[in-house]
């Protein structure tokens, strides 16, 4: 699954019509000045709602981090929360969206469906990139 995939599956249409999400930019800096090496391992579902609310952030902060898609495996799941290759048993994922963050193939950290209240996705990736 890609980007592209959800801008043109008609129920996340409205989604991404939205005014574009504006990422804080010490965050931004955080996770651009050690983006090195890191992939991103997605799990989400076109059906939840707390994945249309993160997703378009997600790619926002990315964006504006210059980080590629090509470092995202973006994976769908059912209602049950099953993928077809297994990933979410492998990586233990009850709740999505769960973001898991890789360096060279090693868990750094995850951020996990809803953020903390008082913070933001950015704010929270920047903690696992700045391994805080």
């Amino acid at each position: 699954m890609s980007r592209a995939d959800l801008k043109v599956h008609a129920p996340w249409q409205p989604v991404f019509a939205q005014p574009p999400y504006t990422p804080d930019p010490a965050a931004i800096a955080t996770i651009k000045s050690n983006a090195q090496d890191v992939t991103v391992l997605l799990i989400m579902a076109t059906w939840c709602p707390d994945s249309k609310r993160e997703l378009p952030r997600y790619f926002a902060i990315m964006d504006a981090a210059g980080v590629a898609d090509s470092t995202l495996t973006m994976v769908g799941v059912d209602r049950t929360k099953k993928d077809s290759e297994g990933l979410t048993d492998k990586w233990a994922i009850t709740r999505v969206p769960t973001f898991v963050f890789l360096r060279k193939g090693q868990e750094i950290g995850r951020v996990i469906e809803r953020i903390p209240a008082g913070s933001t996705l950015e704010a929270e990736i920047a903690k696992v990139f700045g391994g805080k």
